[in-house]
């Protein structure tokens, strides 16, 4: 399998890399994004996902709810692929044929690094099953990982929050009875 990562060295401008690096695919800000020397806006909404819109008008979209569908559908110029959550923080993207385009965790520090992993055609059984991507799907397709996983993570981090002040007021009534 063949990979993307961040590089995030620049908080305020994180680098989406072929692999490790040192290729440079896309930088990103907050509302917007220079892939291939073009420049992208940015959206992201929790309640219905998440779009990317070139200079030329090519849209790439991520449509559901960031925070709890098990499933997400990406729209990228015409092209459908599902993003799955299989398990957990595991998850798979799948081709209108459900065959597997790629994978990402945000389990052992998924979320920083956010490494999307592309099935590799020279590994794959099935031959009718390859997929050309271009330099821009993966880059939306990466981001939309990245997106994915930050949504999620700021729900768990909720969850567990409200839950450590939960326990810390019981202790604390524990102590004064």
């Amino acid at each position: 399998m063949h990979f993307t990562s961040w590089d995030r060295s620049d908080k305020e401008r994180p680098t989406l890399l072929v692999g490790r690096g040192p290729e440079e695919l896309a930088s990103f800000t907050a509302s917007g994004a220079e892939v291939d020397s073009q420049h992208w806006r940015t959206e992201v909404d929790e309640q219905l996902g998440a779009s990317a819109t070139s200079d030329d008008g090519r849209t790439y979209r991520l449509a559901g709810n960031l925070k709890k569908d098990k499933t997400l559908q990406a729209s990228l110029e015409g092209r459908t692929f599902s993003l799955v959550n299989e398990s957990g923080s595991n998850w798979v993207i799948f081709d209108v044929n459900d065959h597997k385009v790629a994978q990402f965790s945000g389990a052992n520090n998924g979320v920083r690094e956010a490494i999307l992993e592309f099935a590799n055609d020279e590994d794959d059984s099935d031959p009718d099953s390859a997929l050309e991507l271009s330099r821009q799907e993966v880059a939306a397709l990466s981001w939309f990982s990245r997106v994915v996983l930050e949504n999620r993570l700021s729900q768990r981090s909720v969850a567990i929050i409200g839950t450590l002040v939960l326990l810390s007021a019981v202790a604390v009534l524990a102590v004064l009875i």
